[in-house]
Order: structure tokens, then sequence, then C-alpha cells
């Protein structure tokens, strides 16, 4: 598999989420700990999701913020598509509807 490696803009937006997901765990009074034990992971990864490593899954921000009282925010996130609307779009007018784009 590639390594993938974000730009700053994507490091900055990784680091914020970081900062949000802490921020609403402080305000529910919950350790590192806690939230750790009820998501099922170590507080290590806790650690590293709240310090905006890009290494922490998908899996473990969604359990997260499932926990937190957030469990529709990551599905909101792809409500819309445009960019893959309009490429979908494009190849039915190219006559080749071949599915799904890719990312």
């Amino acid at each position: 598999m590639r390594k993938v490696y974000l730009t700053s803009t994507e490091e900055e937006a990784v680091e914020t989420l970081g900062r949000r997901v802490r921020a609403a765990r402080l305000r529910r009074n919950l350790s590192q700990e806690d939230l750790a034990e009820r998501a099922g992971v170590t507080r290590k990864t806790i650690a590293a999701l709240e310090a905006g490593e890009a290494g922490v899954s998908v899996g473990v921000l969604a359990k997260a913020l499932y926990i937190l009282g957030y469990p529709d925010r990551l599905a909101g996130l792809l409500e819309t598509d445009p960019i893959g609307e309009d490429l979908e779009t494009g190849r039915k007018r190219a006559g080749r509807s071949e599915g799904v784009a890719p990312f």
C-alpha cells in the first residue's frame, strides 16, 4: 500500500478535529482513560486522536464521536458529494456509466 502524506492544510484540519474531540471530552468531564475504556481502545489511542495524529482509524473517531454524543457527525460528511455527482454526470454524458467514481 502506498503511503499518503498530508499537506499542511490537511494536517491542520486533523489537528483541529483532535482539539475538538478533546474539548468535547473535557466538557463531559471524561478523562482520556474513561473515553478509551468506553471506546474499547487504549488511552494512547485517544491521546493520538486528540493530538491530531493521522494514524488513528476512522473507526476510533466514530466510536469517540458516538460516545461524546455526536453519532451522526461522520455520516453528515458524506451527505452530499457534488464532485462525485459531477464526475458521474460527465461519464453518463460520455456514454460511460461504470458506477461509482473512486475518491
